[in-house]
C-alpha cells in the first residue's frame, strides 16, 4: 500500500495557527483530527508534535531564566556527580568481571571441546588396538595349534 502524500510542515503550521485562534489549549489529536478532515491525512505522530510545539510567534515570550545556583543546589550537583563517578566506576568493574567471565568459560570450552576431540581420536585408536590384540589372540592359538602338533610328532 502507498504512503499518502506528505504535507509541507508550512501547510501544517498554518493549521495550528488556525487551530489555536479557535481553541486556546490545543492538543495533537485535535490537529489530526483537523488534518484528517481538510487533507484527508492525519500526519506522523512524532512530527506533528514537534510542529506543535515549535513557538508560534516571533513575539512568543522568552524561555524562563533559571535562577542562579545556591549553596543547595551546588551540594545536590556535586553528590550527584559523586553518584554518577561511583556508578560509572561500578560499570567499568561489572564491564571488566564480564569480559574476565566470558574469556574464563571460552578457555574451558576450548579445553573441553580438544578433550573431546582427543576421546574421539582414543576411541578410533582403541578399536585399531582391539582389532590388533585379536589379530595377535589368533596368531598365538595358531602357534599354539602349531605347536601342538610338532609335539605330536616328536612322540
Amino acid at each position: 500500500m502507498a504512503r499518502p502524500p506528505r504535507l509541507p510542515d508550512a501547510t501544517i503550521l498554518q493549521l495550528i495557527e488556525d487551530l489555536r485562534a479557535q481553541h486556546p489549549v490545543l492538543t495533537g489529536t485535535r490537529v489530526r483530527e483537523e488534518l484528517a478532515r481538510r487533507h484527508g491525512i492525519r500526519g506522523g505522530v512524532a512530527r506533528l508534535y514537534r510542529l506543535l510545539h515549535l513557538p508560534s510567534a516571533p513575539d512568543a515570550p522568552p524561555p524562563v531564566a533559571l535562577p542562579p545556583p545556591t549553596p543547595a543546589v551546588d551540594q545536590d550537583l556535586a553528590n550527584l556527580q559523586a553518584q554518577l563517578a561511583a556508578t560509572l566506576e561500578r560499570a567499568q568493574l561489572a564491564e571488566h568481571r564480564e569480559e574476565a567471565h566470558q574469556a574464563r568459560w571460552a578457555t574451558e570450552i576450548h579445553r573441553l571441546r580438544e578433550e573431546a576431540r582427543g576421546f574421539h581420536d582414543a576411541s578410533h585408536r582403541l578399536r585399531v588396538l582391539e582389532q590388533d590384540v585379536l589379530d595377535r589372540s589368533r596368531e598365538l592359538a595358531s602357534a599354539y595349534l602349531r605347536i601342538a602338533e610338532l609335539e605330536a610328532r616328536l612322540r
